[in-house]
């Protein structure tokens, strides 16, 4: 039982460590999978690209166009996958859906790849929780994503509106150009919309361009600009010397009413977090003291060495999700065996789960809580040693080499 206990500990923390790699790798599978499709069909699909009037088009014919630009967004949007990032998350769930709507309509045929889409939909809703990150990196994806989408929308479309146009628009290096000088808001007015619906197109062209222009310069510059002023204002930040210090994972009601606790007492504390490092000022104000902070996932490997782990005198799981904390406990003691762990069960019927990881110090509120009230309602007397008694009830105790240590102290 013992091994096969370990071999499940051991594949939960692959699990853990590598299902994002997982997910960016079925994405880009699904991308790799339209370009497989598109080179095994008669149709040339860059033909789509060259053409000049709409007139007599066939439709069948020019949904290779945007089945094609889908396999490249795909593939780049799993790169975003693969920082965690949430707006990769979220891109990749629409591109999916759309891919979806384009196989059952136009590509009825290609069943496998119609469940394999499916089923990255599903691995990633499933996983949604393990892409909370938010970098420049993703963001600039999903930018270019967005610009390239517009430009397809605002090109064909000047395309399909051309006889609107003064001069009319007959051939696409003509259409590309007036999209680029609308979407820029450049406007020289060399053509002109001239109906009701050419301008209309026109408009929306505008608005769309300023919108992901603008989003495009806040999510790419925004942090970079950010980034220097700050570093201008306050300098380099200092290096933290983590070491023979406390790593605390969450930032639940437990979690800072304990760090304050600790910081009170003169001791360091590494504090993990899943927010987004933007959201550190507030939590610090919310304490009322500064804090080395780090944002990311808890289980993960690298986040837990950066934290200094291997140097850590305790991990204190109090996040506000019990299988979370259990995870981490998984995680520290792949990497350190020697380390204190204190764990927080937030949900009294996952007691027995939690335990079966094996923490040093294991604690329910809500089980304490509960024992309190119900003694104070009955009318109970309440002491010292009661309460001793009821907490270590609520879960587990301090292990005997713990106990040791601090009656020696």
């Amino acid at each position: 039982m013992g091994i096969i206990r370990q071999v499940f500990r051991h594949f939960v923390s692959a699990w853990m460590t590598i299902r994002h790699y997982l997910v960016a790798g079925m994405v880009f599978a699904n991308g790799a999978f339209i370009f497989l499709s598109v080179w095994g069909q008669s149709t040339d699909v860059f033909a789509v690209f060259n053409i000049k009037t709409f007139t007599g088009i066939n439709w069948a014919d020019i949904a290779n166009g945007p089945w094609f630009l889908l396999g490249i967004f795909l593939m780049l949007n799993a790169i975003g996958l693969l920082f965690r990032a949430r707006i990769a998350w979220a891109v990749s769930i629409i591109l999916l859906l759309i891919l979806l709507a384009f196989e059952w309509h136009f590509f009825p045929h290609l069943t496998k790849h119609f469940y394999w889409s499916f089923g990255a939909i599903a691995l990633l809703m499933v996983t949604s929780n393990d892409f909370s990150h938010s970098s420049a990196t993703a963001g600039g994806i999903a930018a270019f994503i967005s610009f390239i989408a517009l430009l397809f929308y605002s090109t064909y479309g000047a395309l399909y509106f051309g006889g609107g146009f003064h001069p009319q628009i007959h051939d696409l290096m003509t259409a590309f150009y007036f999209s680029m000088v609308t979407m820029t808001t450049v406007g020289y007015g060399d053509i002109t919309p001239m109906t009701e619906s050419a301008r209309l197109f026109t408009i929306s062209v505008i608005i769309a361009g300023i919108t992901v222009f603008a989003t495009s310069l806040t999510t790419v510059f925004g942090p970079l600009i950010w980034g220097g002023l700050n570093k201008l204002v306050k300098g380099s930040p200092k290096k933290m010397n983590r070491k023979n210090h406390y790593i605390v994972c969450g930032v639940s009601v437990l979690a800072t009413s304990t760090i304050v606790q600790l910081k009170r007492r003169g001791l360091d504390v590494t504090v993990l977090t899943s927010e987004d490092e933007d959201k550190f000022p507030l939590i610090e104000q919310k304490m009322g003291m500064k804090l080395d902070m780090l944002s990311g996932d808890c289980t993960d490997d690298a986040l837990l060495k950066t934290a200094g782990i291997e140097q850590s005198r305790a991990i204190l799981a109090l996040t506000d999700d019990d299988a979370t904390n259990a995870f981490i406990v998984l995680s520290v003691k792949e990497l350190n065996l020697d380390i204190h762990t204190v764990v927080a069960v937030n949900d009294a019927k996952n007691m027995n789960k939690v335990k079966q990881v094996k923490p040093d110090v294991l604690l329910s509120p809500q089980l304490f809580g509960s024992e309190i009230l119900a003694s104070i309602l009955s009318g109970e007397a309440i002491d010292n040693d009661k309460l001793l008694s009821m907490l270590l009830r609520s879960g587990q105790g301090l292990v005997k080499e713990t106990g040791k240590e601090a009656n020696s102290d």
